[in-house]
């Protein structure tokens, strides 16, 4: 059986990964005119167009540099 203080310190250990965690905000969702969708998501203050694809990539750890992803322009004509 843990004791407290183990529970503790595995808590704490958990709250520490979470929040080093880069963070992958999906703030929308659009579909081509092929049917194929394209999420607008947010990762470190910058907005990014991803497939579904690039968005799984994203959100199992791999950052918009390491997959070379430019900053969506601030109109939503590329999406359409």
């Amino acid at each position: 059986m843990r004791t407290p203080v183990a529970n503790q310190i595995s808590k704490r250990k958990a709250v520490a990964d979470a929040l080093s965690r880069q963070k992958v905000f999906v703030s929308s969702r659009r579909f081509r005119g092929d049917g194929q969708p394209i999420s607008r998501v947010l990762v470190s203050g910058r907005y990014y167009d991803v497939s579904d694809q690039l968005l799984d990539r994203l959100q199992h750890g791999a950052t918009p540099g390491e997959l070379e992803l430019e900053p969506a322009s601030d109109d939503a004509a590329g999406l359409q």
